[in-house]
């Protein structure tokens, strides 16, 4: 048994070390301007139902209860998909890990103008002012211990901004510490 814990052991450091080096070579195609970009047509609904059963198991474990709100006939977006899908994800899951057991967390989408936006809000421990300027920065981690503890590398929020950019779109926080966050990506529309 002492054998099979530590082969789970071993297994875990190694998938995180291959995600830590997917997401510094995305980081380095996006510095140099050479990050392949498959635009196509997208349901941004979809992409918010795919999101949500990707992390509903993790909510569960949490107890945390998850809810969409979004028009059923937003505008497509022209966008790489799985880019998004990976900003999403990433947002999503920062509301789980940093949102106290029995929390909630609520996706919403719509339209303002010629974007199309997405938040995500949660009423988790927030970020707190000294911080907030700093997120999106590489390798920056408000609670450093509690995400190294649970695999972070402070690397998803810039992967972030970088998606969003390219997209010619924005991601921005607003939050106030022990009251929550909310994450807000802004697209335009197709």
């Amino acid at each position: 048994e002492t054998e099979s814990n530590f082969l789970q052991v071993i297994l875990s450091e190694t998938d995180r070390m291959t995600g830590l080096v997917q997401d510094l070579l995305t980081l380095s195609r996006f510095d140099s301007g050479h990050s392949e970009m498959h635009l196509a047509s997208c349901d941004v609904n979809e992409m918010l139902k795919e999101t949500y059963y990707a992390v509903r198991l993790e909510a569960e474990r949490h107890r945390h209860i998850i809810t969409i709100e979004a028009a059923p006939d937003l505008p497509q977006i022209r966008a790489d998909r799985d880019r998004i899908l990976q900003v999403l994800m990433n947002v999503v899951s920062n509301a789980i890990k940093y949102t106290p057991d029995g929390g909630s967390i609520q996706i919403s989408a719509g339209t303002r103008d010629a974007s199309v936006w997405i938040e995500v809000a949660d009423n988790g421990i927030g970020i707190p002012p000294e911080d907030r300027g700093r997120i999106f920065e590489r390798f920056y981690r408000v609670d450093a211990a509690r995400d190294r503890a649970q695999g972070g590398y402070g690397l998803g929020l810039a992967i972030g901004k970088s998606v969003a950019e390219t997209h010619h779109g924005k991601i921005t926080v607003s939050s106030s510490a022990g009251t929550g966050a909310c994450v807000t990506v802004v697209l335009p529309r197709k």
